[in-house]
């Protein structure tokens, strides 16, 4: 028997799929038989978890708003789809029939709650780009159609017959698992070998003894593998894990490896780095100290080779005494006042999972992280990144460069969805065009000889990038002129007096 569901039924529900139940919810007091009451804006859907093969709604989720601000703020419309992804069964359809406005200038009218297109629906809920992630969505939906139908547009989602973390699963373990440590440090493995083992050793040298190390290998072809299982046999704090296929970048490798994290806290490293014995130490005893919600030890940009090129990131402005919001710590991060190596709260990481869309991706989850963070602070304890391996990612010359202007330029989109002030967001979008308008150029000119697939990949990411910068963002606040104070309004009218006699003398 298949049963469906339709939200804001109204007095008759609508059965589009033919199922042979049929539900409905409205906000009406006289209920009867199988359409029950509530006001979705504030409450959950009424009935169980994974119960409907469909559900519908028909000139309805446009009126959910997309934020109530009491008693508390939240993303109402967000946490609607999370309710539809909770009550359908994996491989379930969910069907919206709701006018929708092409237009850009309709995102910024106020009459209109959830402004809906074929472009923006599925970049905010689909399983590919999640957009509406850092606003809390939990699931994911793959788009199976969308049509215009008159005014409206017609769009039939389907939650995938597995759950998308399902796939970590699939990795394979070499050893049993450890018990539960207080921070899970997770680092992803890809021909690491040059550098791993000295990685490992530092990090299993903590002082702390209540942690474990958790490391996947994404398909390594030189001795990377042995590496781990040799370490592992020797300490049962590190545990293994094996992708079933080539992820292809360190976002990917976090996301595969985040269900199987056990600790409290989370922090995370590249296969290269390396630590001072109290690094964790440090961090945990501040974090449990000031209840933060990420910690940022002293980041050291080394080169193990010339240490004289050292350089030291520590605190703020080396205050390791300050305590941040988490808007402030986002802010400072912009341009590395403050760097992302933080000990996070794993449930924080959990919640969010790691934007993989780039190879680049754990640059946007960072600020992510940082705005949904009530308290930031800083602790000795050092993390040595280094800066002269000449095989990391973010020294090749590859397609995954053009990655880094879409970076930019979501960035840019997320601090405007959190109302910061429009130059900083204007200059974050200023600088990711122009440097995919320099990237463009050398592509053209000094990297034409690129192989076919190569200069695909790249002239697709640049397509990408001009999509991005076309859409509307349906989640920011509408800007606003500056509002003066009395003070700076009797400054400018005195700079325009003094000016006034000149400019008379001139019309003379």
């Amino acid at each position: 028997m298949t049963l469906s569901l339709d939200l804001g039924c109204g007095a008759v529900p609508r059965n589009p799929f033919h199922a042979d139940r049929l539900f409905g919810v409205d906000v009406r007091d006289d209920l009867s038989g199988d359409i029950r009451g509530a006001d979705l804006a504030l409450e959950p859907i009424p009935f169980e978890s994974e119960c409907f093969d469909y559900v519908t709604a028909h000139d309805f989720i446009e009126h959910i708003p997309r934020v109530l601000y009491a008693p508390q703020r939240r993303n109402a419309f967000v946490e609607l789809m999370n309710e539809v992804h909770r009550v359908l069964r994996p491989g379930g359809l969910f069907l919206s029939h709701t006018p929708a406005y092409p237009h850009g200038i309709a995102f910024r009218d106020p009459t209109h709650v959830n402004i809906i297109t074929e472009e923006t629906f599925p970049l905010y809920f689909d399983d590919q780009h999640r957009w509406a992630s850092v606003y809390g969505f939990r699931g994911a939906f793959q788009v199976r159609a969308q049509h215009w139908k008159g005014p409206h547009l017609v769009t039939v989602l389907q939650k995938p017959p597995t759950c998308p973390t399902s796939a970590a699963s699939a990795c394979t373990q070499q050893d049993d698992p450890a018990a539960a440590r207080r921070i899970s440090v997770v680092i992803p493995v890809h021909n690491g070998a040059r550098h791993l083992a000295g990685t490992l050793a530092s990090a299993l040298a903590q002082t702390d003894d209540d942690f474990e190390v958790l490391c996947i290998d994404d398909a390594s072809t030189d001795d990377s593998a042995a590496i781990l299982a040799a370490h592992a046999a020797r300490d049962t704090r590190l545990r293994v894990f094996t992708a079933p296929q080539r992820l292809g970048s360190a976002p990917k490798a976090l996301n595969h490896l985040l269900p199987q994290v056990r600790g409290r806290y989370f922090v995370y490293a590249s296969q290269d780095d390396l630590f001072s014995p109290d690094w964790l130490a440090q961090m945990r005893a501040r974090a449990e100290a000031i209840g933060a919600d990420a910690v940022i030890p002293d980041v050291v940009l080394h080169h193990p080779d010339n240490t004289a090129l050292d350089r030291t990131l520590s605190g703020l402005a080396g205050d390791r005494q300050v305590i941040l919001t988490g808007r402030q710590a986002c802010l400072h991060s912009l341009d590395w006042s403050i760097p992302g190596n933080a000990l996070w709260r794993a449930d924080l990481v959990r919640r969010f999972g790691f934007e993989d869309w780039a190879i680049n991706g754990d640059e946007y989850t960072v600020r992510r992280l940082f705005l949904a963070c009530e308290r930031v602070a800083f602790s000795a304890g050092r993390f040595l990144y280094r800066r002269d391996n000449p095989e990391a990612v973010t020294r090749r010359v590859s397609p995954s460069l053009f990655d880094w202007p879409i970076t930019q330029w979501r960035l840019a989109r997320l601090l405007e969805e959190h109302g910061v002030e429009a130059a900083r967001v204007d200059a974050l979008a200023g600088g990711a065009v122009r440097d995919m308008q320099r990237l463009g150029q050398r592509l053209q000119n000094e990297w034409a000889g690129w192989s076919p697939t190569d200069l695909t990949r790249a002239r697709e990411a640049m397509a990408r990038f001009e999509a991005l910068r076309a859409l509307p963002n349906v989640l920011a606040p509408a800007r606003t002129r500056s509002v003066r104070t009395p003070a700076e309004l009797l400054a400018k009218w005195s700079r325009s007096l003094r000016k006034l006699p000149t400019k008379l003398a001139g019309r003379r």
